[in-house]
């Protein structure tokens, strides 16, 4: 059966209102502060991505219009050594249709530090606060591991410190710890029913966790343009529910049996083609051990790659793949209990100058994701894509419309389903 998820979630309908990169903020601004705002109205024709299966079955209809309110303020800061930026972006999207309560609220907020002790070493600090429903501002990388909306006020923060250190003129060393925090609300008090008392399978069962990533990387400059590198990372997940994920024998399992180390060994290769042009793969492998013995200790390829390309003056694109095993929020498949997923992830994105007043970004993104635990299988595959037209009527003020596409198709039932979303507004930046 040909399985395909598709879902817009990076730069359509929410890309620029949600998007968590430091470029959309002050960060890319000359003066140190920068106040902004977006007003759209929009479509969207499956608000709650329920499954495709229970709306051909019910006849359901959950589409709406709406409108998009999203101020945003942001600051940068910098002197020869030290360069400081926070931002912070609400936003209001209110679904006339919809049942109550009829809003969505998010709140994004980021900080970046770096600062160079000198030539040869410095220090970079982030940190990314969310509280959201949708799944591209809750997981914005390009491993997706839950393809749903999750109603409430869901957080996700990140936050990481990398030392970077020039120990002679053609070797440096990157050492660095990555944290992610999730935590979702709909936890087994929400979902406890007649047919469910113990309220097994919510959202924190499956999905709230604590993600640790400890690495150091050496790479050696080889040629004037060509880097290679050695490196290993540690990663542990720590779930961080109580809530029941299944049932054994009719006891409670809670969602902490799934805790996991993962150790990674990699080689890479950071190539600058030219000016406008750099490229940069990394491949090795992942093992993976798990705590419970539900699971079966796992070793698998691990690869990453990008390609840059500024081909034009206000005109580029971007080229990623990455493969790795992520959490998932599937439980079990045929009764067999699952832990992660592997995924293999491919994505592209174009931004284009039409003109000097019109411009034009594209997107698209695939994963492919299996589910094994040594019995039943299953897999879905993903695609994200998008498309916006903007036109900058003054340095300040811009219209945008835009379009996505939503659809995830999965060998497990009641999984699948499709979205459409469509907006038009302006934005204005101060």
């Amino acid at each position: 059966m040909k399985r395909m998820i598709t879902t817009a979630g990076l730069a359509a309908l929410g890309a620029a209102t949600f998007g968590p990169s430091f470029a959309q903020d002050a960060m890319i601004n000359q003066k140190p502060w920068n106040i902004g705002a977006t007003l759209r109205g929009f479509y969207d024709d499956n608000y709650f991505t329920y499954p495709k299966q229970l709306r051909n079955a019910a006849g359901f209809d959950d589409d709406t219009f709406g409108f998009d309110v999203s101020p945003s303020v942001g600051l940068n800061l910098k002197n020869e050594q030290t360069t400081f930026g926070l931002s912070y972006l609400y936003d209001f999207r209110y679904y006339i249709d919809r049942p109550r309560p009829r809003d969505d609220q998010s709140h994004q907020a980021n900080a970046k530090l770096s600062h160079a002790f000198s030539e040869r070493f410095s220090i970079d600090v982030k940190e990314s606060f969310v509280v959201a429903q949708e799944p591209a501002v809750l997981d914005p990388s390009i491993s997706v591991t839950f393809p749903a909306r999750a109603e409430g006020d869901n957080i996700r923060n990140y936050g990481s410190i990398q030392l970077n250190a020039a120990v002679m003129d053609n070797f440096k060393v990157l050492v660095g710890y990555a944290n992610t925090f999730y935590d979702y609300q709909q936890n087994a008090r929400n979902v406890r029913s007649a047919a469910n008392p113990l309220g097994v399978g919510s959202w924190s069962s499956v999905l709230d966790r604590d993600e640790h990533l400890i690495y150091i990387d050496g790479a050696y400059q080889i040629l004037p343009q060509t880097q290679v590198s050695l490196g290993y990372q540690y990663g542990k997940i720590d779930y961080t529910s109580k809530d029941p994920i299944f049932l054994i024998g009719g006891v409670p399992v809670p969602g902490s049996i799934r805790d996991n180390d993962s150790h990674f060994v990699t080689v890479g290769v950071n190539q600058h083609i030219s000016p406008t042009m750099d490229a940069s793969a990394k491949v090795g492998i992942q093992y993976t051990q798990y705590e419970s013995p539900l699971y079966k200790d796992n070793t698998s390829p691990y690869a990453e790659g990008s390609f840059r390309w500024a081909y034009y003056e206000g005109s580029s694109m971007q080229l990623g793949v990455k493969h790795s095993r992520i959490a998932t929020d599937v439980r079990a498949v045929a009764g067999s209990p699952i832990a992660d997923q592997e995924a293999t992830s491919v994505y592209v994105s174009v931004n284009h100058a039409i003109t000097g007043k019109i411009t034009a970004a594209a997107m698209a993104q695939y994963q492919h994701s299996d589910y094994d635990n040594g019995g039943a299988s299953a897999a879905d595959e993903i695609l994200f894509g998008s498309v916006t037209l903007g036109y900058q009527f003054t340095p300040q003020i811009s219209a945008e419309v835009g379009y996505s596409y939503d659809r995830l198709d999965s060998d497990l039932a009641l999984r699948s389903y499709s979205r459409n979303r469509v907006f038009v507004g302006t934005r204005l930046n101060f």
